[in-house]
């Protein structure tokens, strides 16, 4: 956490995560805060649930089999979905 603090006096996290379940599925990403953060690369981030949990310390909600699966690549965004 110290990215920013050198030069702005501001401590910001090492990376960031997300989690998205949708039904029967679910899909996590521990996303770096550097450079190598691009969106080409957002499926070098995926992990499990399970590894999520075990880095971040946090309980994710889900199915307990949801957690062991990791997605291949990241979901395609739908038609009309505001990206923004």
């Amino acid at each position: 956490m110290t990215f920013f603090t050198e030069s702005h006096g501001v401590k910001t996290p090492d990376a960031f995560w997300k989690v998205i379940i949708r039904n029967d599925r679910a899909i996590a990403w521990i996303i770096p805060n550097s450079m190598d953060a691009k969106r080409d690369k957002l499926d070098e981030f995926i992990v499990t649930i399970q590894e999520l949990e075990l880095v971040t310390g946090e309980s994710i909600p889900v199915d307990e089999y949801l957690k062991y699966e990791k997605a291949e690549r990241s979901w395609i965004i739908p038609r009309g979905c505001n990206k923004g």
